[in-house]
């Protein structure tokens, strides 16, 4: 590689100054209008000096990259483009940069290897390509401060070549640089990708952050815009690597697994209620090829051999085909259908609470009774229903605080609802605290075999009873995710265990995962929101192997400081609506224990001696002696929001994302 640097020779800073300063003493009064004046003669324009220039850098901890135009010619790139570092500055001394064209052919795109003879032949394919400043040929020119061309030879392109061409500064693998990575597509065809960055990034939310593999390759467009799909479509292509010709040489792109195989095959195994076949999830248009011969489909329908050409769409769609098979279609019919809902608890002449449950179908009563067997083992499309049952709680200040009883007598009212009347109720340990039951009502899928994770279950919950007064409020739970934050990963629309499910943000798993139920879930905190964070990122995610090595799930594919966003996605939470009551905390040692709330969702991650002891010094509690009785009546004293509510200025929103970019 040559390098040349050109510079000015030299800046002209030029300064006019014009007018004149008259001391004055104090006024007197205004005296009348004089005459208009007559328009003087136009004064001469003087000299502009050259504007202010910021004094160029050799290094950056983070690189500005703007492309000020590419070209594709006979065998030849060339990329013109200036980086600045992180304040404004310009870059001097770049000596590492790789520019890549991934070639759109009638199987997709590619960006073809050049590689090393075969038996004395010479690399016979040439399909886009690679090319760094230690390329054969190569030409880096700094023409100006941090303002570069690079003129590369690529055998793979010619001036007709459409596809993805990107260009990169700073370190390539195992060669580090002063200089911060910056990676940009300049140039991606319209219409022609299967998926989008913003589907891979409901759940991936920022690889740029990930703990995973290549995360620093993740690509901007030219507007500052995130292009994953694209930036990952330069390497891994439509075409695995692995496709041979004759001769044995590559005629597919630079990696082995395509992006197609990395969605199909590497997220099979990918966590309960997930499946490949729910197309549509990464899907969001209809896929551009059909041809089961073609990129993308030989995945999971292999053909053998070399992948054929696409077979467009042309308004076909095979993603209903597929998500039939996986009872995907059916599923979400079941739940965006039913609804069920409860009366609110009253005594019957027996001195029993009762609640009569209403299935509802497009907002219609249906007979329940007629549809339900239950603990059915095989799919029965006449009787789908194999569960239909509830739970007692009691309620204290918006909160579950706790199961009151879960056996019932049970009728059927004309109508074919179920009402069930609980037996062995004590209230002698609930003074305070409303009744209310969460309600379920499970249909098998298509597909049932008789697992639960083949069940999709309608959730509910009555309205709240005073049962000292009789007076009825909403049960109003404080519920800080949105509908979508777990179907948009768990996208299955089936049950996770025990006829609870996704739908709704989990609230259905509110009805054992609640403040009172003394749970060990995983080894993660008490209550949903402790659950829900240890199990995905903190104790509850990891697990052993085979081997006894340590694992996590697959939620590690995301930072947790990054991905808050993905289920809490209407903004950061006000720490001060957090109810400020103790919840049980048996997963911390010893049953009949107790902690504070904002604890115990930060415990959930920060799991460090250090950090317990924080929140113990500003009042939070973790396992600490508390009544078994009454407890859900006092408050605690940890003062976590004064410090870290949204806002403040150790607020979480600081150290944790809330807002999708």
């Amino acid at each position: 590689m040559r390098i040349f640097t050109s510079k000015k020779l030299a800046y002209v800073v030029a300064l006019a100054l014009t007018g004149a300063l008259v001391g004055c003493g104090s006024d007197g009064k205004d005296g009348v209008d004089g005459a208009p004046g007559t328009p003087g003669t136009p004064g001469t324009p003087g000299t502009p000096g050259e504007p202010w220039k910021p004094t160029p850098v050799t290094k950056s901890t983070l690189t500005n990259l703007k492309v000020i135009n590419y070209t594709l010619g006979e065998g030849t790139i060339s990329y013109e483009f200036e980086i600045t570092d992180e304040n404004g500055s310009p870059i001097n001394g770049l000596n590492q940069l790789e520019g890549k064209v991934a070639a759109l052919t009638d199987k997709g795109f590619i960006n073809n290897r050049t590689e090393a003879d075969i038996n004395g032949i010479a690399d016979n394919v040439h399909v886009g390509g690679s090319v760094t400043q230690a390329t054969t040929g190569a030409v880096l020119t700094q023409i100006d401060d941090g303002h570069y061309k690079f003129v590369a030879p690529m055998k793979g392109v010619t001036p007709a070549t459409e596809g993805i061409v990107l260009l990169s500064v700073g370190p390539q693998r195992n060669a580090p640089s002063p200089v911060a990575a910056a990676r940009i597509v300049v140039n991606k065809p319209e219409g022609q990708f299967s998926t989008t960055t913003e589907a891979c990034y409901a759940c991936h939310v920022d690889y740029s952050t990930s703990p995973r593999q290549h995360h620093e390759y993740v690509a901007k467009g030219v507007d500052g815009e995130i292009t994953f799909v694209e930036g990952c479509l330069v390497c891994h292509g439509s075409v695995s690597r692995e496709a041979k010709n004759a001769e044995g040489f590559s005629i597919g792109g630079y990696a082995t697994n395509t992006l197609s195989r990395i969605g199909h095959i590497n997220h099979q195994n990918f966590e309960t209620g997930f499946t490949v076949m729910n197309c549509s999830s990464c899907h969001v248009e209809t896929p551009t090829n059909i041809s089961v011969s073609g990129p993308g489909c030989i995945d999971c329908h292999n053909t053998g051999g070399v992948p054929g050409a696409i077979l467009p769409s042309n308004g076909a769609d095979v993603r209903p085909m597929h998500e039939k098979k996986q009872s995907i279609t059916t599923n979400k019919s079941i739940k965006d259908t039913y609804t069920v809902s409860g009366t609110p608890l009253k005594q019957n002449a027996d001195g029993l609470w009762c609640t009569t449950m209403s299935l509802y179908k497009d907002g219609a009563v249906v007979d329940l009774h007629s549809l339900y067997v239950s603990g059915q083992t095989a799919y029965n499309a006449t009787t789908p229903i194999n569960y239909a049952g509830s739970y007692l709680h009691g309620v204290y200040n918006k909160s579950v605080i706790g199961r009151i009883a879960q056996n019932y007598n049970e009728s059927y009212e004309a109508n074919g609802s179920k009402t069930m009347c609980y037996t062995g109720v004590d209230l002698t340990n609930w003074s305070g605290a409303g009744l209310m039951a969460s309600l379920r009502v499970s249909f098998m899928a298509e597909n049932y075999a008789g697992s639960e994770k083949n069940v999709v279950t309608i959730h509910g919950y009555t309205d709240v009873t005073d049962p000292g007064t009789g007076n009825v409020s909403q049960y109003d739970r404080r519920h800080n995710v949105a509908d979508n934050s777990c179907t948009t990963c768990h996208n299955t629309e089936a049950n996770f265990h025990k006829n609870g499910n996704f739908a709704e943000g989990g609230i259905g798993c509110v009805a054992c995962h609640n403040n009172g139920q003394d749970r060990n879930a995983g080894g993660s905190g008490p209550g949903f929101g402790p659950m829900i964070h240890s199990m995905h990122w903190g104790k509850g995610s990891k697990s052993l192997d085979a081997n006894g090595k340590e694992i996590s799930n697959a939620a590690d594919v995301i930072a947790p400081e990054t991905s808050c966003v993905a289920c809490h996605a209407d903004g950061a939470m006000d720490l001060n609506l957090i109810p400020n009551q103790f919840i049980k905390a048996r997963a911390y040692g010893v049953s009949g224990k107790m902690a504070s709330p904002v604890t115990a969702n930060c415990y959930a991650c920060h799991t460090k001696d250090s950090a317990l002891s924080h929140m113990k010094s500003m009042g939070g509690t973790i396992s600490e002696d508390v009544p078994l009785t009454g407890w859900y009546k006092l408050t605690t004293q940890e003062s976590c929001a004064v410090c870290h509510n949204t806002g403040s200025s150790s607020g979480i929103d600081k150290y944790h994302n809330f807002t999708r970019k």
